[in-house]
């Protein structure tokens, strides 16, 4: 494969169709019709966060102030097409300049090309600006994406592994939450409702147990994806209590007609009930005697509940006493990983 560095003109080089940041946003808007319009809209949709110093307008802003980029895009030669693979949005910006007129040297780009590319190199360059890269992805999109290698261009697990880290069981559980997300989830509601930072209660419904509670109580994929969609599950870690729900029939009713939030609800009956049942002598005792279970619940509740001041106290680590705490809180993390992972095998 050859590549070299170029100046290309802008009006030539055409925005890459399949970029995992903005796949969602041109099936949402651009339908059969993908013009340079609304691949435009779809970048500013993918980056415009003004809590984000990689948001469109910031990042517009920096390239007008240096008067240029920094980075050169990555462009690939397929029959005969100039395609920038890296650096859409960069792209996008010189082409607004340039039609607002203000200069001629937005005329052309700087671009690193590539000739002769293979798939694989194309996706690699896909995965280190996207997948790896330094700015936030949402994790629906990751999902996306991995499905795409998988199902799409083949890939193996071993290749993908070598591809984007992580290991076969987390890429596999990513792949399978994305199917179930658009099937139960995606498929039924309209573009408003459909919300993609609902993807982690899709995560948490891969562990075996939770599908198995769910059929097990005469339910389905079906009632999950309305549970999510209705908002009965509005804290997604609580998907990892629907097996103590289902278990009680009384949680189990208030779970699935108490609407939004409902299955807090469930779960405080249930803890509720095993607190009046509990045996007085184990209530009183001390924190050293109490058993494991019983101690993380208290702490949960005392994490939900957490005064805001003691967050900030924490965060900014003025005291010695705040800085050990945070010590001890990432001991904690760590020890209760190492239990969990070894529960898991």
């Amino acid at each position: 494969m050859k590549d070299e560095y170029e100046f290309l003109d802008v009006t030539e080089i055409e925005f890459d169709k399949e970029n995992p940041r903005i796949k969602k946003a041109l099936e949402k808007y651009g339908g059969d019709n993908i013009t340079a319009e609304r691949i435009h809209f779809a970048l500013r949709s993918a980056c415009d966060d003004s809590n984000s110093t990689s948001s469109f307008s910031r990042l517009k802003d920096s390239i007008h102030a240096n008067g240029g980029i920094t980075q050169p895009i990555v462009v690939v030669i397929q029959g005969g097409k100039k395609i920038c693979i890296d650096g859409n949005t960069r792209l996008a910006i010189y082409q607004d300049f340039l039609e607002q007129g203000t200069t001629d040297k937005w005329a052309k780009i700087r671009a690193l090309v590539m000739h002769d590319a293979q798939q694989r190199d194309i996706e690699t360059i896909r995965v280190s600006a996207h997948l790896v890269g330094p700015r936030p992805w949402p994790a629906y999109e990751k999902a996306r994406y991995l499905h795409y290698l998988y199902h799409t261009e083949f890939m193996g697990f071993e290749e993908m592994i070598a591809l984007c880290g992580g290991n076969r069981q987390d890429i596999e559980r990513q792949i399978s939450a994305y199917k179930d997300m658009n099937e139960y989830y995606r498929d039924v509601v309209d573009d408003t409702a459909f919300h993609i930072d609902r993807f982690s209660g899709f995560v948490e419904l891969q562990k075996p147990q939770v599908q198995q509670a769910i059929f097990k109580a005469g339910f389905t994929l079906d009632n999950f994806g309305k549970w999510i969609k209705d908002g009965n599950i509005r804290r997604l870690a609580d998907v990892r209590q629907i097996p103590k729900v289902l278990q009680d029939q009384e949680a189990t009713n208030i779970f699935v007609s108490g609407g939004v939030g409902s299955i807090e609800s469930a779960i405080n009956r249930i803890d509720r009930k095993a607190e009046a049942e509990l045996d007085p002598a184990r209530k009183k005792l001390n924190l050293e005697d109490a058993p494991i279970d019983m101690l993380a619940k208290t702490l949960a509740g005392k994490i939900e509940n957490m005064p805001f001041s003691y967050l900030k106290a924490l965060q900014q680590g003025k005291s010695d006493t705040d800085i050990e705490a945070v010590r001890i809180f990432e001991d904690l993390v760590d020890r209760l990983g190492e239990l969990l992972e070894s529960v898991r095998k």
